[in-house]
């Protein structure tokens, strides 16, 4: 059967002869570099003000460092489950009450509760800046974080648009160190078509690490309207324990760390 891709509610739509989803809404990655810092708050709701000093420092130094934006996200609240279709909170807070380890998945990340990207011109200049301003970064976040990593990579590929709408529900996929990036870039795009047309998960921007050494190996970044299919599919559908087995656990690949967040003004 034909599938009209122009009709899905996807921002851009490189392909649309392809034959799957996946196919349809990816496009070549750009020449970009990324940093992307993961923080948790010692106050998260207060550390707001923390980040808006540290992005005024970075953005005083753009001309040198290369830096074309940043971004920050907190994470998601529980009354915040069902993010831009307000009529889901309901069934997102039924679904996390029967099924209390999605529970853990959705609000209480292990890894950050603040998560920051940083765009550069180049994967070079990203690397650049990782190294020479560890410590710069560190002495802002510091004081208001007990633990934060910090990491360069480069953009691999683009699915569909990230949205800006704050209230879209963001959600990155933190796979830690250690691990192989040559096992772990493909096994990651078995499981992505699973996140399309199950978790309705609406876009995809993988990251992968320009320093082995660092402590993320990948980052990927997408959004969706609600929670609700995610919650569902997680609980639900036995192929996401297929795949979880198959493309992470027989790989001796380290499992993801989903973080759910909402995009905060800087």
């Amino acid at each position: 059967m034909a599938v009209d891709f122009h009709k899905l509610p996807f921002s851009f739509v490189a392909n649309p002869q392809a034959a799957s989803l996946t196919e349809a809404i990816a496009h070549e990655p750009s020449r970009s570099g990324f940093i992307v810092i993961t923080a948790t708050a010692i106050y998260p709701e207060g550390f707001a003000e923390t980040v808006r000093h540290f992005a005024r420092m970075v953005r005083a130094n753009a001309l040198d460092s290369g830096l074309i934006d940043l971004t920050a996200y907190r994470q998601l609240r529980a009354d915040e489950l069902g993010g831009s279709v307000p009529f889901d909170q309901e069934a997102c807070k039924a679904i996390v009450k029967r099924g209390q380890e999605v529970k853990g998945m959705i609000l209480e990340n292990p890894r950050a509760n603040w998560l920051l990207v940083l765009e550069y011109r180049t994967p070079e200049m990203a690397l650049r800046e990782a190294k020479r301003d560890s410590a710069g970064f560190a002495a802002i976040l510091s004081n208001a974080a007990r633990d934060f990593s910090v990491g360069a990579f480069q953009n691999m590929r683009q699915y569909s648009t990230v949205s800006r709408d704050p209230n879209a529900v963001h959600f990155f996929n933190l796979f830690g160190a250690p691990g192989d990036t040559a096992v772990l870039w493909p096994a990651w795009q078995e499981v992505l078509p699973w996140f399309f047309e199950i978790a309705e998960i609406r876009s995809s921007f993988p990251l992968l690490a320009l320093d082995p050494a660092q402590q993320l190996l990948l980052v990927n970044h997408g959004h969706c309207d609600s929670t609700k299919h995610y919650l569902n599919g997680v609980l639900y559908d036995p192929e996401f324990r297929r795949l979880m087995q198959a493309s992470y656990f027989d790989k001796d690949v380290t499992t993801p760390t989903p973080f759910f967040c909402k995009l905060v003004p800087v």
